[in-house]
């Protein structure tokens, strides 16, 4: 996909009319625009990175398409964007509709069934070599046609091959490494998501992983 210029009017066109949904103190992170699209900006921290090369938003945009090849819904990429005075980058998409794990969950909608679905969701991400390093509740979203899909896309890797059992393990500890999905959750719908990526997969995770994260009394 070709890089178009985003020059600072337009820029600051677009912030004027967007609300802000993401932002730290380097600056404004995501916006979302007046028609629901989505503006996500990359930023280069470091002097020497390889982002100079390959920008950060140039891979969420080729994740995005690998994903859509291999039957994942994902967001939906309208425009890729540089900035003539910086080396960060900016990726302009429909998001995925839906509700995150993390939302159902908060609003009570999370039973064993989604779990179960999920843990056989996961499974097939391992089985097409897709290693998602951000993968979390937030960015799981639950479709209005109750497929599974991805958001947040750029801290991605995609083999052609099934991950081994390492990357599996490490990929598990992604999963459970934000504590706040996790405490309250109760032991059937760990136990649920355990016997779906087993049953999908026919590799069982350490249960340990999941069956440890629990709130402390």
């Amino acid at each position: 996909m070709a890089s178009h210029l985003l020059v600072k009017d337009a820029y600051d066109h677009i912030c004027a009319q967007a609300e802000v949904l993401e932002q730290d103190k380097h600056g404004i992170k995501v916006l979302r625009l007046v028609d629901d699209d989505i503006l996500k900006i990359f930023r280069v921290k470091r002097l020497i990175s390889s982002a100079s090369i390959y920008s950060y938003a140039r891979q969420f945009c080729r994740n995005a398409a690998r994903l859509q090849v291999l039957g994942i819904p994902t967001v939906q990429i309208k425009q890729l964007y540089h900035f003539a005075d910086s080396k960060n980058s900016a990726v302009l998409y429909q998001p995925l509709p839906g509700k995150t794990i993390r939302q159902l969950i908060a609003a009570n909608e999370a039973d064993d069934a989604l779990f179960r679905h999920l843990g056989a969701f996961v499974a097939r991400l391992h089985y097409l070599g897709i290693y998602f390093r951000s993968l979390h509740f937030g960015n799981i979203v639950l479709t209005p046609e109750h497929q599974l899909g991805l958001i947040d896309i750029a801290d991605m890797s995609i083999f052609p091959w099934k991950l081994g059992n390492v990357r599996r393990e490490r990929n598990f500890r992604h999963l459970v490494r934000v504590k706040e999905d996790w405490v309250g959750l109760n032991d059937s719908c760990r136990i649920a998501f355990l016997e779906g990526y087993e049953s999908a997969s026919a590799y069982r995770p350490s249960s340990h992983l999941l069956l440890d994260q629990k709130q402390d009394h």
